[in-house]
């Protein structure tokens, strides 16, 4: 069955102003960093969806701030769509967040590949081997924009670039 999967990812600041990423390795070893966030669950809205998955994430309650960027991701390689469907057409909701608390709990369940987080500026963000693909560049733009950013429909051939 097709389908198209709404995620909700997270734009989590620190006081001082760096950016949260999960950090993430292939199976053959390479190196990604990822927003923090996942697939929304039925009757599930966006801001609830990006509250819970960063917290599963990482441990950090957060809250929503700002709708900050919208993009999809199509994969194109009939095996992946094969196996499986229900991540081969994604639209992402990019939220800018912020941490209501300084307590980090027990992570409950990792993003797929994530072997950690670590903090960022958004210069260094912008360098890094960062997903979605079309956040590389513009994490500061979307950051310091005054209102939500397209950023556009990207076709992929492999999960992790």
């Amino acid at each position: 069955m097709e389908m198209i999967r709404n995620s909700a990812k997270a734009l989590l600041l620190s006081t001082d102003g760096r950016v949260l990423l999960n950090r993430c390795v292939t199976s053959s070893g390479e190196e990604y960093f990822d927003l923090p966030g996942g697939g929304q669950h039925v009757y599930e809205t966006m801001e609830e969806a990006v509250v819970r998955e960063v917290l599963e994430e990482t441990g950090l309650a957060v809250e929503p701030v700002r709708f900050a960027a919208l993009c999809e991701e199509i994969f194109t390689d009939p095996d992946m769509r094969r196996r499986y469907p229900e991540y081969c057409h994604r639209t992402l909701h990019i939220f800018l967040v912020r941490a209501v608390s300084d307590r980090v709990r027990e992570k409950t369940e990792t993003d797929f590949q994530q072997t950690g987080s670590v903090w960022s500026t958004p210069e260094e963000a912008e360098t890094l081997p960062l997903v979605p693909l079309q956040l590389r560049g513009r994490v500061r733009g979307v950051l310091n924009s005054a209102g939500p950013v397209y950023l556009g429909s990207v076709r992929l051939d492999e999960v992790c670039m």
